[in-house]
């Protein structure tokens, strides 16, 4: 039984699992759905929010029917000690994967907007060293950086008035132009975005009021669907598409239009702050490695964090060209779809022809 000290409440559910979506992809997603779904875009968003959401609450009854377990205890119970540890570690793997891939992306995205000729070990070093430091609190220390994160940062939309006073509204029509297999590879891109609520399958346990859970699950699910897609329709009125087709980083180089009297150059700003939006991720993805590795190889979990941290430090070496981190992220964004996306499916079923083999056998 787990000390009540552990516990948060349901809503913190919805900085959880907000904060874990958004991060370094929405600053190019707008770019990378139009892409594939042109003026659409917006409706391949919409059609991926409706799917995670439906995903997540197939992933809520998956908790609810194995209470008190996350998803590595789950695997041991349905595939066996042996099957599930492979399972729990592959699991393992692709947050270690996430966890570096939004590094690379911030220290990149930073050497480009304000630190030229730093070296990216520098930068790598630091954030591990003060994730480190947070996830060693424990899931309710991880779980306040969640929430002021969103309370720190949730101003940045009002910035983007500026940008607004520039846009084409024209650049959106007309509507319905994509072909159907058009939409879906948008939809399909989209979802790289929105990973991140299967955090819901690793949190689970440590939630007070679960009949709530799947309320403020939800919530956070089409909050985060109704930001990508507000962000992404400024990003088409107010670049042509030639632009937006070129642009690595379309967000950043709106926020770079926005000028105060008081400041000059405000991407100078919003790059140091975007650390706050990325946080919460780097946190979530180390905290849930480092107890797979604990519940894999019944080692403490702090010895888990400083392992992977070190791995992580040792990786940032290999990867430093954009092509290079682009493929790799393009990789993580495929494996999680199928992952998170597909997989839950697949594991209800299992658990439901399970349920109904016990039952039936308790008849007999």
């Amino acid at each position: 039984m787990k000390s009540n000290i552990r516990f948060v409440n349901a809503f913190m559910a919805f900085y959880i699992i907000h904060t874990s979506q958004i991060g370094m992809g929405i600053i190019g997603i707008p770019r990378i759905i139009y892409l594939e779904s042109k003026k659409d875009a917006w409706i391949s968003i919409l059609l991926s929010g409706l799917f995670v959401s439906l995903i997540t609450w197939l992933m809520i009854s998956i908790l609810k029917k194995n209470e008190g377990d996350t998803l590595f205890e789950i695997h041991e119970h349905i595939f066996g000690r042996l099957i599930g540890s492979i399972f729990n570690f592959l699991i393992v793997i692709y947050f270690i994967a996430v966890n570096y891939s939004i590094i690379i992306s911030y220290v990149e995205l930073s050497l480009t907007w304000g630190y030229e000729g730093v070296y990216e070990w520098v930068g790598v070093l630091a954030l591990l060293m003060i994730t480190i430091y947070a996830v060693s609190g424990g899931f309710r220390v991880v779980t306040g950086v969640c929430f002021l994160s969103f309370l720190m940062t949730i101003w940045l939309l009002f910035v983007v008035y500026q940008p607004l006073e520039t846009i084409n509204v024209t650049r959106i029509l007309p509507i319905m132009t994509t072909t159907p297999s058009e939409m879906m590879k948008g939809v399909f891109k989209s979802s790289y975005t929105m990973l991140g609520f299967e955090t819901l399958l690793f949190i689970f346990p440590f939630i007070k009021e679960k009949n709530k859970l799947q309320l403020f699950s939800q919530i956070a699910v089409w909050f985060t669907t109704i930001l990508v897609l507000l962000t992404t329709v400024v990003a088409i009125l107010f670049f042509s598409a030639k632009e937006l087709e070129k642009n690595v980083w379309p967000v950043v180089s709106m926020i770079s239009t926005v000028h105060f009297p008081f400041i000059e150059r405000f991407e100078f700003v919003a790059v140091p702050l975007w650390f706050l939006v990325i946080f919460p991720n780097l946190c979530i993805t180390l905290y849930i490695s480092s107890k797979g590795i604990k519940q894999i190889f019944h080692i403490k979990q702090k010895h888990g964090i400083w392992l992977i941290s070190i791995i992580l430090f040792i990786c940032s070496f290999f990867i430093t060209k954009r092509v290079d981190i682009n493929y790799f992220i393009d990789q993580i964004g495929k494996t999680g779809f199928f992952l998170w996306f597909i997989y839950p499916i697949f594991l209800y079923v299992i658990i439901y022809i399970r349920s109904k083999i016990n039952t039936r056998s308790r008849r007999s």
